[in-house]
């Protein structure tokens, strides 16, 4: 009988802790789900990008348009977007897994620099739903193990984080916080020119004393009716052809209107750009470039040598003369 008993305790025991396995296995608990994801976004949907860096007094908003295209706002002004900048802010959204929970409760943000005045806030949205909100708190990094195999092997960078409706601060693989910059260029479109070298077929160049041309003939470069120098000439297209530039000025900087440089570019597949360089009686600028594919940004001429650089004379294509 007391045998007979036993079985029936230990049977109803395993059903019990079955019962246990399998409720936890469904619904899990707080310090289990942690591990899965913290946030996961549908980067197509998101129409705005809002970052808020109060310790900078930054506050810069990333804006969609209806035609995709992505525009930046702060200060009460708008510029055209980096894409790239947006794209990999957008990037970290698409799944981010926490590592770790370092943090449970509000006592502790200050030392991850989670805090309302400390971390760089940022917010997803789609149209006028909220999709992510994160607080980015500071980062640290681990170096590589001791060992023979020590270098081959790389340090592991960590950013703290939390989301706006929870009190946990979560380890998060990488450094997070790189894209995030209090200065508003950071986030402008740099580009002056954007093509494919290969596609480029003519260059003019109207200066306000002379002009000339460097167009491609049968596959032969050509200045002006005579053989250029291919090599210089692939040269030049090397550097044009992905014109970048981080040396914005103000829309206000004064200019000297009766004094302008054009370059045009021209090929297949792509619209004409117009590069400009305008004389300013700002000394330390000298010329201020201002391109077709990027009419909302003005940029330093002498800075990175921007206008020696591009707004060149005939030398740059001709072939030396023997001495």
């Amino acid at each position: 009988m007391f045998k007979k008993l036993n079985i029936k305790v230990l049977v109803i025991i395993l059903v019990i802790l079955a019962a246990i396995y399998a409720i936890s296995e469904f619904t899990g608990n707080k310090e289990r789900s942690f591990s899965r994801i913290l946030v996961a976004v549908d980067t197509a949907s998101v129409s705005e990008i809002h970052i808020q860096i109060p310790s900078d007094n930054a506050d810069i908003k990333l804006v969609r348009n209806a035609l995709a295209d992505w525009s930046v706002e702060a200060n009460g002004n708008r510029y055209g977007a980096d894409y790239g900048v947006v794209k990999s802010i957008l990037s970290q959204f698409q799944e981010m897994k926490p590592e770790r929970i370092a943090a449970t409760s509000k006592e502790y943000w200050s030392d991850f620099d989670i805090t309302d005045s400390l971390a760089i806030r940022v917010t997803l949205s789609s149209g006028k739903k909220n999709v992510a909100d994160i607080y980015f708190g500071k980062f640290s990094y681990t170096q590589p193990p001791q060992g023979q195999m020590q270098m081959q092997q790389q340090g592991k960078m960590t950013t703290f984080v939390r989301s706006a409706k929870d009190d946990r601060v979560y380890a998060v693989e990488g450094f997070l916080r790189m894209n995030y910059q209090k200065d508003v260029n950071s986030y402008r479109n740099k580009n002056l020119v954007s093509v494919n070298r290969d596609d480029i077929a003519r260059l003019s160049f109207n200066y306000p004393d002379y002009s000339f041309n460097v167009e491609k003939v049968d596959d032969r470069w050509m200045i002006n009716g005579q053989p250029a120098d291919s090599l210089k000439t692939l040269r030049y297209l090397s550097r044009i052809q992905r014109l970048t530039s981080v040396n914005f000025v103000s829309q206000d900087t004064p200019k000297t209107s009766d004094e302008v440089y054009k370059i045009t570019v021209e090929g297949n597949n792509f619209s004409p750009v117009e590069l400009r360089a305008i004389s300013t009686p700002d000394t330390t600028i000298s010329y201020i470039i201002i391109s077709s594919a990027n009419p909302e940004g003005q940029f330093d001429g002498t800075k990175s040598q921007l206008f020696k650089l591009t707004f060149v004379d005939e030398t740059e294509f001709l072939p030396d003369q023997p001495e």
